[in-house]
C-alpha cells in the first residue's frame, strides 16, 4: 500500500496536465507507481515527453499504474489528509481519501503495461534557477505547432555558447549564461510543464542528455523531453541587430513602462490581428493608434521617457512592445524603420518584427491626447545625437535584413539578398532629400509645440478657475465679517 498527502496529488496533478497535449484523451493516460528501497516515484509519460516525482525513504517494492483520471478524482488541497493506494490480487488498485471528512473509495483497473525507468543521462550541469526562468519566458516566443520550414515549436539549446533560442518568426528571445553538457545545438520540443508553479524556483536545475531526450531534474523533479533531430532552426544572427550600431534609442522610465502595461491594453485598434501601434520619436517620445470605426488618432505622450539619436516613426505590433516591458526591458534601440527592434541586457535578448512603415500614423490637428503621469525624477535634459559613425558596409558584412511580418521567414533563415557590388546605392536628388527631412522635422516639431501648448491652456484653465472660486470665497468671507461687525454695533 502506498500513502500519499491530497496536496501531493494536487501537485502531481498540476503539473501532468501540463504535459498533456491539445485536446488529450484522459483515458488513455496513464500515472505509475513505483516504490522500494529507493523511496517513491510517480510519472505520466506520453508522446510530449515524460515527468516524475521522486520521494526518497524505504518503502516496501511495490509497482502499478492508474488512470490519470483516477488520480484526478481524488484531487484535494489539505496537507494532512491522506490518500492510499492498494494493489489488489485481482488486478484493480483502490483510492481511499476523505471529501470534507466523507470517506470516499475508488477502485480502478491495474494497467497491466507500463514503461520501465527512463534513460539517464551520463553527465549532468548544473544551472542556476534562473534557467528555469528562461524557459518559462520561451513559451510565448514559440510557436505552438510546427512551422512548414522551421522547428518554430522547438526551442534551441545551444551547447557551445550556453545560450537558448526560440522564435516563432515573428518575435525572437535570446537568454545566454547556461552550462550544458554538450557542444552542439539541439532542438527541444517546447512543454507547457516549465510554467507548473509547483515546480521550485529557488533551487539549481541540472540539465543532461540522453540519444533521445534532454533531461531537466530540479528538486524531486524530473523532465524528459524529446528532441527534434530532423528539424531545422532559423539562424538567429540574421536577425539580431548590434545595440552599439543603433541609430535612435528609446530609454523608458519604470512609471511610463507601468503606464503602457496598463494602458495599451485599452488603446483603440483597427485590426485586431496585427494590433497596430506607431510610435513616434521626434524630441519627444509618442505612441499614435486609432480605432476601426473611428478616425480620430489617440495621441499618447510620455513624459518620463527619453529618445536619444534620429528622429524615427515605426508601425508595430503592440503585443511585442509589451512582451518587451514584461520581460524588464527598459531602452529598446532602433536601427530604422523596417529593421527589427532590439531589446538587450547583460544576459537576454528580445527583437520583434515592424509593420510596414507606410501605414505609420501621424499626428493630426484633431487628436485625442493622453499623457503619462509626470516623475519628479524624470530626466530634464534635451535629446541628444548618438555618435555613431556612419559606414558603407562591404559584402563581408552582416546587416541586419527588415524584419517586416510579409519576409520574417526569410530574415530568420538569412535568406535576403544582399549587394552584390559591396556598394550604397547613390543618393539621388539629396539636397531635395535634405530640404523633405528639414521641413518634416520642422513640422514634428511645431505639431510637439502644439501639444505642448494645448496642454499649457488646460492646465491655465483650471488655474484661472481655482483663482476665481478663492476670489468668489474670499468677497464671501469679507461680507460675512462685515455683518458680524454690523450686529456687533447693533447690540452695543
Amino acid at each position: 500500500m502506498i500513502t500519499i498527502s491530497q496536496q501531493l496529488v494536487q501537485q502531481l496533478c498540476g503539473v501532468f496536465r501540463r504535459l498533456l497535449p491539445p485536446s488529450p484523451s484522459q483515458a488513455d493516460q496513464s500515472v505509475q507507481f513505483v516504490a522500494g528501497a529507493a523511496g517513491l516515484r510517480v510519472r505520466l509519460h506520453n508522446r510530449a515527453g515524460a515527468v516524475e516525482y521522486q520521494r526518497a525513504g524505504n518503502l516496501p517494492v511495490e509497482s502499478f499504474a492508474i488512470p490519470l483520471t483516477a488520480l484526478f478524482a481524488c484531487e484535494g488541497t489539505r496537507a494532512d489528509q491522506p490518500v492510499t493506494l492498494e494493489s489488489r490480487t485481482d488486478g484493480h488498485v483502490v483510492l481511499r481519501w476523505d471529501d470534507h471528512a466523507v470517506p470516499r473509495s475508488l477502485v480502478v483497473e491495474s494497467w497491466p503495461r507500463f514503461h520501465e525507468s527512463l534513460p539517464t543521462p551520463s553527465s549532468w550541469a548544473v544551472n542556476p534557477p534562473r534557467l528555469l526562468t528562461a524557459l518559462q519566458d520561451t513559451l510565448e516566443t514559440t510557436a505552438t505547432a510546427e512551422g512548414r520550414r522551421f522547428a518554430v515549436d522547438c526551442i534551441q539549446l545551444r551547447g557551445h555558447a550556453g545560450d537558448i533560442v526560440a522564435t516563432d518568426l515573428h518575435q525572437i528571445l535570446c537568454v545566454s549564461g547556461f552550462v550544458f553538457p554538450w557542444d552542439d545545438e539541439l532542438l527541444v520540443k517546447r512543454s507547457e510543464v516549465f510554467a507548473s508553479r509547483e515546480l521550485p524556483t529557488d533551487q539549481p536545475l541540472e540539465v543532461g542528455r540522453t540519444e533521445q531526450q534532454v533531461v531537466f531534474r530540479c528538486g524531486s523533479w524530473s523532465i524528459w523531453l524529446p528532441l527534434d533531430l530532423a528539424g531545422q532552426f532559423p539562424c538567429a544572427a540574421n536577425v539580431i541587430s548590434d545595440p552599439a550600431t543603433a541609430t535612435s534609442r528609446w530609454k523608458l522610465s519604470d512609471i511610463d513602462a507601468d503606464y503602457l502595461l496598463e494602458v495599451i491594453p485599452r488603446l483603440p485598434c483597427h485590426d485586431p490581428e496585427t494590433q497596430p501601434l506607431t510610435i513616434d520619436l521626434n524630441g519627444h517620445v509618442a505612441l499614435l493608434t486609432k480605432s476601426e470605426s473611428a478616425e480620430t488618432i489617440t495621441h499618447v505622450l510620455l513624459r518620463n521617457s527619453q529618445h536619444l539619436g534620429d528622429d524615427l516613426r515605426c508601425h508595430t505590433d503592440r503585443r511585442y512592445l509589451v512582451r518587451a516591458l514584461r520581460l524588464g526591458f527598459r531602452e529598446i534601440f532602433l536601427h530604422g524603420a523596417e529593421t527589427p527592434p532590439v531589446c538587450r541586457d547583460a544576459q537576454r535578448t528580445y527583437a520583434w518584427a515592424l509593420l510596414q512603415a507606410e501605414h505609420a500614423l501621424a499626428a493630426t490637428d484633431h487628436m485625442l491626447s493622453l499623457t503619462s503621469p509626470v516623475s519628479t525624477l524624470a530626466a530634464t535634459s534635451p535629446p541628444q545625437r548618438l555618435l555613431t559613425p556612419r559606414r558603407r558596409h562591404s559584402p563581408q558584412d552582416r546587416t541586419p535584413a527588415q524584419m517586416t511580418h510579409n519576409r520574417v521567414a526569410e530574415t530568420l533563415a538569412g535568406s535576403t539578398p544582399q549587394p552584390t557590388n559591396g556598394t550604397a546605392p547613390p543618393a539621388a536628388n539629396s539636397k531635395t532629400q535634405d530640404t523633405t527631412t528639414g521641413l518634416a522635422a520642422v513640422l514634428r516639431e511645431a505639431e510637439a509645440v502644439q501639444v505642448a501648448l494645448r496642454e499649457s491652456h488646460t492646465r491655465v484653465s483650471h488655474l484661472i478657475a481655482a483663482l476665481k472660486r478663492h476670489r468668489r470665497q474670499s468677497k464671501l468671507m469679507q461680507s460675512t465679517l462685515a455683518s458680524i461687525k454690523q450686529l456687533q454695533q447693533l447690540e452695543v
